[in-house]
Protein backbone atom coordinates (compact mmCIF):
# COMPACT_ATOMS: atom_id res chain seq x y z
CA UNK A 1 0.00 0.00 0.00
CA UNK A 2 1.40 3.37 -1.04
CA UNK A 3 1.69 5.95 1.74
CA UNK A 4 -0.15 9.23 1.33
CA UNK A 5 2.92 11.11 2.54
CA UNK A 6 5.08 12.14 -0.46
CA UNK A 7 8.20 12.01 1.74
CA UNK A 8 7.65 8.24 2.14
CA UNK A 9 7.37 7.58 -1.59
CA UNK A 10 10.13 5.82 -3.44
CA UNK A 11 12.03 7.70 -6.12
CA UNK A 12 10.42 5.45 -8.75
CA UNK A 13 7.01 6.96 -7.83
CA UNK A 14 8.19 10.41 -6.84
CA UNK A 15 10.08 11.22 -10.05
CA UNK A 16 7.20 10.51 -12.52
CA UNK A 17 4.79 12.32 -10.19
CA UNK A 18 7.00 15.42 -10.09
CA UNK A 19 7.49 15.38 -13.88
CA UNK A 20 3.72 15.00 -14.47
CA UNK A 21 2.95 17.73 -11.94
CA UNK A 22 5.44 20.15 -13.50
CA UNK A 23 4.27 19.41 -17.05
CA UNK A 24 0.58 19.70 -16.08
CA UNK A 25 1.21 22.93 -14.20
CA UNK A 26 3.17 24.50 -17.05
CA UNK A 27 0.58 23.37 -19.60
CA UNK A 28 -2.27 24.70 -17.44
CA UNK A 29 -0.56 28.07 -16.92
CA UNK A 30 0.20 28.41 -20.63
CA UNK A 31 -3.35 27.28 -21.50
CA UNK A 32 -4.88 29.81 -19.11
CA UNK A 33 -2.71 32.49 -20.66
CA UNK A 34 -3.83 31.47 -24.15
CA UNK A 35 -7.52 31.43 -23.11
CA UNK A 36 -7.20 34.82 -21.44
CA UNK A 37 -5.48 36.22 -24.50
CA UNK A 38 -8.22 34.81 -26.76
CA UNK A 39 -10.88 36.30 -24.50
CA UNK A 40 -9.24 39.73 -24.63
CA UNK A 41 -8.78 39.54 -28.41
CA UNK A 42 -12.38 38.45 -29.01
CA UNK A 43 -13.69 41.17 -26.73
CA UNK A 44 -11.59 43.82 -28.48
CA UNK A 45 -12.83 42.57 -31.86
CA UNK A 46 -16.46 42.66 -30.68
CA UNK A 47 -16.00 46.14 -29.24
CA UNK A 48 -14.47 47.38 -32.50
CA UNK A 49 -17.34 45.80 -34.45
CA UNK A 50 -20.00 47.40 -32.25
CA UNK A 51 -18.33 50.81 -32.58
CA UNK A 52 -17.99 50.39 -36.35
CA UNK A 53 -21.69 49.50 -36.76
CA UNK A 54 -22.68 52.50 -34.66
CA UNK A 55 -20.51 54.81 -36.77
CA UNK A 56 -21.95 53.45 -40.03
CA UNK A 57 -25.53 54.01 -38.78
CA UNK A 58 -24.59 57.50 -37.57
CA UNK A 59 -23.06 58.38 -40.96
CA UNK A 60 -26.15 57.17 -42.86
CA UNK A 61 -28.66 58.81 -40.51
CA UNK A 62 -27.40 62.39 -40.52
CA UNK A 63 -29.34 63.55 -43.65
CA UNK A 64 -32.59 61.84 -42.67
CA UNK A 65 -32.45 63.36 -39.20
CA UNK A 66 -31.81 66.83 -40.67
CA UNK A 67 -34.89 66.41 -42.85
CA UNK A 68 -36.91 64.90 -39.98
CA UNK A 69 -37.40 61.64 -41.86
CA UNK A 70 -37.63 58.88 -39.19
CA UNK A 71 -38.56 56.24 -41.78
CA UNK A 72 -35.33 56.72 -43.70
CA UNK A 73 -33.39 56.63 -40.44
CA UNK A 74 -35.07 53.33 -39.51
CA UNK A 75 -34.29 51.86 -42.94
CA UNK A 76 -30.65 52.85 -42.56
CA UNK A 77 -30.52 51.32 -39.09
CA UNK A 78 -32.12 48.08 -40.18
CA UNK A 79 -30.01 47.82 -43.32
CA UNK A 80 -26.72 48.20 -41.44
CA UNK A 81 -27.44 45.84 -38.54
CA UNK A 82 -29.59 43.30 -40.41
CA UNK A 83 -28.89 43.29 -44.13
CA UNK A 84 -25.30 44.53 -44.31
CA UNK A 85 -22.10 43.78 -42.48
CA UNK A 86 -23.91 43.60 -39.15
CA UNK A 87 -26.19 40.79 -40.14
CA UNK A 88 -25.87 38.05 -37.51
CA UNK A 89 -27.50 36.81 -34.35
CA UNK A 90 -25.23 38.85 -32.04
CA UNK A 91 -27.16 42.11 -32.35
CA UNK A 92 -29.29 42.47 -29.23
CA UNK A 93 -30.77 45.85 -30.11
CA UNK A 94 -29.98 49.08 -31.95
CA UNK A 95 -31.50 52.55 -31.88
CA UNK A 96 -31.09 56.18 -32.93
CA UNK A 97 -31.94 58.87 -30.33
CA UNK A 98 -32.03 62.66 -30.62
CA UNK A 99 -30.43 64.97 -28.08
CA UNK A 100 -33.62 64.89 -25.99
CA UNK A 101 -33.45 61.08 -25.74
CA UNK A 102 -36.47 60.67 -28.04
CA UNK A 103 -36.53 57.59 -30.22
CA UNK A 104 -35.89 58.40 -33.89
CA UNK A 105 -35.46 54.74 -34.96
CA UNK A 106 -35.44 51.42 -33.08
CA UNK A 107 -35.19 47.79 -34.10
CA UNK A 108 -38.13 47.15 -31.77
CA UNK A 109 -40.50 49.99 -32.67
CA UNK A 110 -43.52 48.37 -31.02
CA UNK A 111 -41.81 48.47 -27.64
CA UNK A 112 -40.13 51.84 -28.21
CA UNK A 113 -42.54 54.21 -30.08
CA UNK A 114 -40.92 56.77 -32.39
CA UNK A 115 -41.02 60.33 -31.12
CA UNK A 116 -41.31 59.38 -27.46
CA UNK A 117 -38.48 59.47 -24.96
CA UNK A 118 -36.69 56.17 -24.48
CA UNK A 119 -37.82 54.42 -21.30
CA UNK A 120 -34.99 52.77 -19.29
CA UNK A 121 -36.37 49.69 -17.49
CA UNK A 122 -33.93 49.78 -14.56
CA UNK A 123 -31.27 51.82 -12.85
CA UNK A 124 -28.40 50.21 -14.77
CA UNK A 125 -30.03 51.09 -18.09
CA UNK A 126 -30.62 54.66 -16.92
CA UNK A 127 -26.94 55.05 -16.00
CA UNK A 128 -25.92 53.51 -19.32
CA UNK A 129 -28.25 55.89 -21.22
CA UNK A 130 -26.82 58.90 -19.41
CA UNK A 131 -23.26 57.77 -20.15
CA UNK A 132 -24.11 57.24 -23.84
CA UNK A 133 -25.76 60.66 -24.18
CA UNK A 134 -22.70 62.29 -22.64
CA UNK A 135 -20.26 60.80 -25.21
CA UNK A 136 -19.08 63.21 -27.89
CA UNK A 137 -16.94 60.70 -29.79
CA UNK A 138 -17.47 57.10 -30.92
CA UNK A 139 -16.78 54.51 -28.24
CA UNK A 140 -18.07 51.41 -26.44
CA UNK A 141 -19.76 50.67 -23.13
CA UNK A 142 -20.45 47.42 -21.28
CA UNK A 143 -24.10 46.50 -20.83
CA UNK A 144 -26.15 43.82 -19.06
CA UNK A 145 -23.43 43.26 -16.47
CA UNK A 146 -20.78 42.45 -19.08
CA UNK A 147 -23.08 40.15 -21.10
CA UNK A 148 -23.22 42.70 -23.94
CA UNK A 149 -21.10 45.45 -25.52
CA UNK A 150 -22.71 48.60 -26.79
CA UNK A 151 -21.21 50.71 -29.57
CA UNK A 152 -21.92 54.47 -29.27
CA UNK A 153 -21.54 57.01 -32.10
CA UNK A 154 -22.81 60.66 -32.13
CA UNK A 155 -24.87 61.74 -35.16
CA UNK A 156 -23.29 64.98 -36.34
CA UNK A 157 -24.24 67.25 -39.24
CA UNK A 158 -21.61 69.94 -39.75
CA UNK A 159 -20.84 71.16 -36.26
CA UNK A 160 -24.30 70.34 -34.95
CA UNK A 161 -24.94 67.24 -32.78
CA UNK A 162 -28.25 65.67 -33.76
CA UNK A 163 -28.27 62.66 -31.44
CA UNK A 164 -26.58 59.30 -30.86
CA UNK A 165 -26.63 55.79 -32.27
CA UNK A 166 -26.56 52.77 -29.90
CA UNK A 167 -25.81 49.28 -31.22
CA UNK A 168 -25.73 46.50 -28.60
CA UNK A 169 -23.99 43.18 -29.40
CA UNK A 170 -24.20 40.03 -27.25
CA UNK A 171 -21.03 38.46 -25.82
CA UNK A 172 -22.62 35.01 -25.64
CA UNK A 173 -20.63 33.74 -28.60
CA UNK A 174 -17.46 34.80 -26.74
CA UNK A 175 -18.28 32.31 -24.00
CA UNK A 176 -18.78 29.58 -26.58
CA UNK A 177 -15.51 30.42 -28.29
CA UNK A 178 -13.68 30.52 -24.94
CA UNK A 179 -15.21 27.18 -23.98
CA UNK A 180 -13.93 25.63 -27.17
CA UNK A 181 -10.51 27.15 -26.52
CA UNK A 182 -10.55 25.83 -22.93
CA UNK A 183 -11.38 22.34 -24.21
CA UNK A 184 -8.45 22.51 -26.59
CA UNK A 185 -6.20 23.64 -23.74
CA UNK A 186 -7.53 20.85 -21.49
CA UNK A 187 -6.86 18.26 -24.20
CA UNK A 188 -3.37 19.69 -24.68
CA UNK A 189 -2.74 19.60 -20.92
CA UNK A 190 -3.85 15.98 -20.67
CA UNK A 191 -1.72 15.05 -23.67
CA UNK A 192 1.34 16.78 -22.22
CA UNK A 193 0.68 15.17 -18.82
CA UNK A 194 0.55 11.74 -20.48
CA UNK A 195 3.79 12.49 -22.32
CA UNK A 196 5.32 13.74 -19.07
CA UNK A 197 4.26 10.52 -17.34
CA UNK A 198 5.95 8.45 -20.03
CA UNK A 199 9.07 10.59 -19.78
CA UNK A 200 8.99 10.41 -15.97
CA UNK A 201 8.68 6.62 -15.99
CA UNK A 202 11.51 6.45 -18.50
CA UNK A 203 13.68 8.66 -16.32
CA UNK A 204 12.79 6.59 -13.28
CA UNK A 205 13.75 3.37 -15.02
CA UNK A 206 16.96 4.96 -16.25
CA UNK A 207 17.93 6.59 -12.94
CA UNK A 208 16.31 4.62 -10.13
CA UNK A 209 17.42 1.15 -11.19
CA UNK A 210 21.15 1.95 -11.16
CA UNK A 211 20.69 3.89 -7.93
CA UNK A 212 18.91 0.90 -6.40
CA UNK A 213 21.74 -1.39 -7.50
CA UNK A 214 24.17 1.09 -6.00
CA UNK A 215 22.20 1.24 -2.72
CA UNK A 216 22.07 -2.58 -2.52
CA UNK A 217 25.80 -2.74 -3.17
CA UNK A 218 26.43 -0.17 -0.44
CA UNK A 219 24.32 -2.25 1.92
CA UNK A 220 26.39 -5.34 1.14
CA UNK A 221 29.59 -3.40 1.61
CA UNK A 222 28.27 -1.99 4.89
CA UNK A 223 27.60 -5.54 6.11
CA UNK A 224 31.28 -6.25 5.68
CA UNK A 225 31.22 -8.53 2.65
CA UNK A 226 34.79 -8.92 1.55
CA UNK A 227 34.44 -9.51 -2.18
CA UNK A 228 34.52 -6.43 -4.44
CA UNK A 229 30.95 -5.45 -5.33
CA UNK A 230 30.83 -4.29 -8.95
CA UNK A 231 27.85 -2.14 -9.99
CA UNK A 232 27.30 -2.39 -13.79
CA UNK A 233 26.07 1.07 -14.82
CA UNK A 234 26.39 2.08 -18.46
CA UNK A 235 26.58 5.61 -19.82
CA UNK A 236 28.68 8.65 -19.11
CA UNK A 237 26.36 10.67 -16.89
CA UNK A 238 26.68 11.51 -13.22
CA UNK A 239 25.12 8.22 -12.09
CA UNK A 240 27.52 6.20 -14.22
CA UNK A 241 30.47 8.15 -12.81
CA UNK A 242 29.08 7.57 -9.31
CA UNK A 243 28.96 3.84 -10.05
CA UNK A 244 32.55 3.88 -11.27
CA UNK A 245 33.64 5.78 -8.16
CA UNK A 246 31.82 3.27 -5.96
CA UNK A 247 33.43 0.33 -7.75
CA UNK A 248 36.84 1.85 -7.16
CA UNK A 249 35.97 2.42 -3.52
CA UNK A 250 34.69 -1.18 -3.20
CA UNK A 251 37.94 -2.50 -4.64
CA UNK A 252 39.95 -0.34 -2.24
CA UNK A 253 37.81 -1.46 0.71
CA UNK A 254 38.22 -5.11 -0.31
CA UNK A 255 41.97 -4.63 -0.57
CA UNK A 256 42.01 -2.87 2.79
CA UNK A 257 39.97 -5.69 4.35
CA UNK A 258 42.39 -8.24 2.91
CA UNK A 259 45.34 -6.34 4.36
CA UNK A 260 43.56 -5.99 7.69
CA UNK A 261 42.91 -9.74 7.81
CA UNK A 262 46.55 -10.41 7.03
CA UNK A 263 47.62 -7.84 9.64
CA UNK A 264 45.21 -9.29 12.19
CA UNK A 265 46.55 -12.77 11.50
CA UNK A 266 50.11 -11.48 11.82
CA UNK A 267 49.23 -9.69 15.05
CA UNK A 268 47.53 -12.85 16.33
CA UNK A 269 50.64 -14.90 15.55
CA UNK A 270 52.85 -12.23 17.09
CA UNK A 271 50.62 -12.06 20.19
CA UNK A 272 50.67 -15.83 20.47
CA UNK A 273 54.43 -15.70 20.19
CA UNK A 274 54.66 -13.06 22.92
CA UNK A 275 52.37 -15.08 25.18
CA UNK A 276 54.31 -18.27 24.50
CA UNK A 277 57.56 -16.46 25.21
CA UNK A 278 56.08 -14.99 28.38
CA UNK A 279 54.79 -18.36 29.52
CA UNK A 280 58.17 -19.94 28.77
CA UNK A 281 59.96 -17.21 30.69
CA UNK A 282 57.58 -17.24 33.65
CA UNK A 283 57.60 -21.05 33.86
CA UNK A 284 61.32 -21.40 33.21
CA UNK A 285 62.34 -19.25 36.21
CA UNK A 286 60.67 -21.37 38.90
CA UNK A 287 61.42 -24.52 36.89
CA UNK A 288 65.11 -23.70 36.87
CA UNK A 289 65.03 -23.20 40.61
CA UNK A 290 63.20 -26.51 41.08
CA UNK A 291 65.75 -28.36 38.92
CA UNK A 292 68.64 -26.82 40.86
CA UNK A 293 67.10 -27.92 44.13
CA UNK A 294 66.48 -31.45 42.83
CA UNK A 295 70.03 -31.63 41.46
CA UNK A 296 71.54 -30.48 44.74
CA UNK A 297 69.53 -33.02 46.75
CA UNK A 298 70.47 -35.80 44.34
CA UNK A 299 74.17 -34.88 44.44
CA UNK A 300 74.20 -34.82 48.28
CA UNK A 301 71.89 -37.60 49.42
CA UNK A 302 73.71 -37.87 52.71
CA UNK A 303 72.65 -34.32 53.72
CA UNK A 304 69.14 -34.80 55.05
CA UNK A 305 68.72 -31.11 55.87
CA UNK A 306 68.75 -30.18 52.21
CA UNK A 307 65.24 -31.59 51.83
CA UNK A 308 63.83 -29.33 54.52
CA UNK A 309 65.72 -26.44 53.02
CA UNK A 310 64.73 -26.85 49.36
CA UNK A 311 61.27 -28.39 49.65
CA UNK A 312 59.54 -24.99 50.28
CA UNK A 313 61.39 -23.54 47.30
CA UNK A 314 60.21 -26.40 45.10
CA UNK A 315 56.63 -25.98 46.39
CA UNK A 316 56.60 -22.22 45.71
CA UNK A 317 57.89 -22.78 42.17
CA UNK A 318 55.27 -25.40 41.42
CA UNK A 319 52.49 -23.22 42.84
CA UNK A 320 53.56 -20.34 40.61
CA UNK A 321 53.58 -22.61 37.56
CA UNK A 322 50.11 -23.88 38.51
CA UNK A 323 48.79 -20.30 38.93
CA UNK A 324 50.02 -19.35 35.46
CA UNK A 325 48.46 -22.42 33.86
CA UNK A 326 45.16 -21.92 35.71
CA UNK A 327 44.93 -18.29 34.60
CA UNK A 328 45.52 -19.28 30.99
CA UNK A 329 42.93 -22.07 31.19
CA UNK A 330 40.37 -19.74 32.77
CA UNK A 331 40.91 -17.17 30.00
CA UNK A 332 40.55 -19.84 27.31
CA UNK A 333 37.34 -21.25 28.78
CA UNK A 334 35.73 -17.85 29.40
CA UNK A 335 36.69 -16.38 26.03
CA UNK A 336 34.77 -19.08 24.14
CA UNK A 337 31.84 -19.39 26.56
CA UNK A 338 28.41 -18.03 25.62
CA UNK A 339 25.54 -18.05 28.13
CA UNK A 340 23.10 -15.09 27.96
CA UNK A 341 21.83 -14.17 31.38
CA UNK A 342 20.31 -11.29 33.31
CA UNK A 343 22.36 -8.68 35.19
CA UNK A 344 21.83 -10.54 38.49
CA UNK A 345 24.89 -12.57 37.49
CA UNK A 346 26.98 -9.54 38.44
CA UNK A 347 25.59 -9.66 41.97
CA UNK A 348 26.77 -13.29 42.21
CA UNK A 349 30.41 -12.16 42.33
CA UNK A 350 29.70 -9.67 45.11
CA UNK A 351 30.05 -12.35 47.82
CA UNK A 352 33.38 -13.45 46.33
CA UNK A 353 34.73 -9.90 46.52
CA UNK A 354 33.39 -9.44 50.05
CA UNK A 355 35.48 -12.44 51.04
CA UNK A 356 38.51 -10.87 49.34
CA UNK A 357 38.18 -7.49 51.09
CA UNK A 358 37.82 -8.96 54.59
CA UNK A 359 40.86 -8.13 56.63
CA UNK A 360 42.02 -5.43 54.23
CA UNK A 361 40.08 -2.43 55.65
CA UNK A 362 38.36 -2.00 52.28
CA UNK A 363 34.85 -0.52 52.08
CA UNK A 364 32.87 -1.98 49.18
CA UNK A 365 30.17 0.18 47.54
CA UNK A 366 28.01 -1.94 45.22
CA UNK A 367 25.49 -0.34 42.83
CA UNK A 368 23.96 -2.54 40.11
CA UNK A 369 21.30 -0.48 38.27
CA UNK A 370 21.00 -2.65 35.15
CA UNK A 371 17.35 -3.53 34.34
CA UNK A 372 16.55 -7.19 34.91
CA UNK A 373 15.40 -7.77 31.31
CA UNK A 374 18.82 -6.87 29.86
CA UNK A 375 20.76 -9.94 28.72
CA UNK A 376 24.57 -10.19 28.97
CA UNK A 377 27.13 -12.93 28.30
CA UNK A 378 27.37 -14.33 31.81
CA UNK A 379 30.69 -16.26 31.84
CA UNK A 380 32.70 -13.62 29.99
CA UNK A 381 31.27 -10.63 31.88
CA UNK A 382 31.54 -12.34 35.28
CA UNK A 383 35.16 -13.34 34.67
CA UNK A 384 36.13 -9.87 33.37
CA UNK A 385 34.48 -8.08 36.31
CA UNK A 386 35.90 -10.58 38.84
CA UNK A 387 39.44 -10.23 37.47
CA UNK A 388 39.18 -6.45 37.60
CA UNK A 389 37.79 -6.39 41.16
CA UNK A 390 40.39 -8.86 42.46
CA UNK A 391 43.17 -6.85 40.82
CA UNK A 392 41.92 -3.68 42.51
CA UNK A 393 41.60 -5.39 45.92
CA UNK A 394 45.17 -6.72 45.65
CA UNK A 395 46.41 -3.23 44.75
CA UNK A 396 44.91 -1.69 47.95
CA UNK A 397 47.06 -3.42 50.55
CA UNK A 398 46.54 -0.51 53.01
CA UNK A 399 42.75 -0.47 52.59
CA UNK A 400 40.49 2.17 51.11
CA UNK A 401 37.22 2.49 49.19
CA UNK A 402 36.13 0.27 46.29
CA UNK A 403 33.11 1.37 44.23
CA UNK A 404 31.35 -0.90 41.71
CA UNK A 405 28.69 0.63 39.42
CA UNK A 406 26.78 -1.10 36.59
CA UNK A 407 24.33 0.72 34.27
CA UNK A 408 22.81 -0.06 30.88
CA UNK A 409 20.76 1.42 28.06
CA UNK A 410 19.09 -0.24 25.08
CA UNK A 411 22.41 -0.97 23.36
CA UNK A 412 25.28 -1.21 25.83
CA UNK A 413 26.21 -2.04 29.42
CA UNK A 414 28.73 0.01 31.37
CA UNK A 415 30.71 -1.18 34.40
CA UNK A 416 32.84 1.20 36.46
CA UNK A 417 35.32 0.01 39.07
CA UNK A 418 36.94 2.81 41.06
CA UNK A 419 39.35 2.59 43.98
CA UNK A 420 41.04 5.07 46.28
CA UNK A 421 44.41 3.32 46.18
CA UNK A 422 47.88 4.54 45.28
CA UNK A 423 47.10 4.91 41.57
CA UNK A 424 49.24 3.95 38.60
CA UNK A 425 52.30 5.75 37.37
CA UNK A 426 51.76 7.39 33.94
CA UNK A 427 54.74 5.49 32.53
CA UNK A 428 53.11 2.18 33.47
CA UNK A 429 49.55 3.09 32.44
CA UNK A 430 50.07 2.06 28.81
CA UNK A 431 51.46 -1.39 29.77
CA UNK A 432 49.00 -2.64 32.39
CA UNK A 433 47.08 -4.75 29.83
CA UNK A 434 50.23 -6.43 28.52
CA UNK A 435 50.59 -10.12 29.44
CA UNK A 436 52.95 -10.89 32.38
CA UNK A 437 53.26 -7.20 33.30
CA UNK A 438 52.48 -6.78 36.98
CA UNK A 439 52.96 -4.00 39.50
CA UNK A 440 52.34 -6.39 42.38
CA UNK A 441 55.08 -8.54 43.80
CA UNK A 442 54.33 -12.18 43.05
CA UNK A 443 51.60 -11.41 40.51
CA UNK A 444 51.38 -13.35 37.26
CA UNK A 445 50.54 -10.26 35.17
CA UNK A 446 47.69 -12.11 33.47
CA UNK A 447 44.61 -10.75 35.24
CA UNK A 448 44.22 -7.46 33.38
CA UNK A 449 45.39 -9.03 30.13
CA UNK A 450 42.67 -11.69 30.44
CA UNK A 451 40.12 -8.97 31.27
CA UNK A 452 41.16 -7.04 28.15
CA UNK A 453 40.84 -10.17 25.97
CA UNK A 454 37.39 -10.99 27.38
CA UNK A 455 36.08 -7.47 26.80
CA UNK A 456 37.38 -7.62 23.23
CA UNK A 457 35.68 -11.01 22.74
CA UNK A 458 32.38 -9.40 23.78
CA UNK A 459 32.87 -6.62 21.22
CA UNK A 460 33.38 -3.97 23.88
CA UNK A 461 36.09 -1.63 25.14
CA UNK A 462 37.91 -0.99 28.40
CA UNK A 463 39.40 2.32 29.54
CA UNK A 464 41.53 3.24 32.52
CA UNK A 465 42.34 6.58 34.10
CA UNK A 466 44.51 7.08 37.13
CA UNK A 467 46.42 9.66 39.12
CA UNK A 468 49.18 8.60 41.51
CA UNK A 469 47.96 8.91 45.09
CA UNK A 470 44.33 9.50 44.11
CA UNK A 471 43.17 6.12 42.86
CA UNK A 472 42.23 4.43 39.59
CA UNK A 473 39.04 4.16 37.53
CA UNK A 474 38.39 1.27 35.13
CA UNK A 475 35.42 1.60 32.73
CA UNK A 476 34.08 -1.31 30.67
CA UNK A 477 31.54 -0.87 27.86
CA UNK A 478 30.10 -3.97 26.18
CA UNK A 479 27.05 -4.41 23.90
CA UNK A 480 24.06 -6.13 25.47
CA UNK A 481 23.00 -9.52 24.12
CA UNK A 482 19.37 -8.43 23.89
CA UNK A 483 16.33 -8.10 26.12
CA UNK A 484 14.22 -10.75 27.76
CA UNK A 485 10.49 -10.59 28.37
CA UNK A 486 9.62 -9.98 31.98
CA UNK A 487 9.82 -7.36 34.75
CA UNK A 488 12.27 -4.50 34.54
CA UNK A 489 13.54 -4.68 38.12
CA UNK A 490 15.65 -7.17 39.95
Amino acid sequence: MISLRPSAWSLFIKLPFIVCLVVATVAAVIGMGVVEKDRAELRRALSARAELLARWVAAGSADSMLHNDPWSTFLTLRQVVSDGVGRDDHVVTAMVLDRDRRVIAHLRPAENPIGLPLVAPNEDERRLLSAAMAMTAPGVLEADGGQAIEGIAPVVAGAKSLGIVRVRLSTHHLSEALQESAMVVLALTLALTAIGSIIGVGLSLGAVRPLKRLADAMGQLGRGEHAPIMVPISGNDEIARLGEAFNRMAEEVAEKQRLERELAQSEKVAALGRVAAGVAHEVNNPLAGILNCVSTIRDHPEEVGLIDRYLPVIERGLLRIRAIIQDLLIEQRAENAINPSGPACLDEIRDLILAEVQGHSIVLEWDNRVPANVLVNRPQLQQAALNLLKNVVQAMADGGRLRFTATADSQSLCIEVEDSGVGIDPDDLGRIFDPFFSLRRGGTGLGLWITFRLVQAMGGSIEVSSEPGLGTLFKINVPVEGKADGPTTH
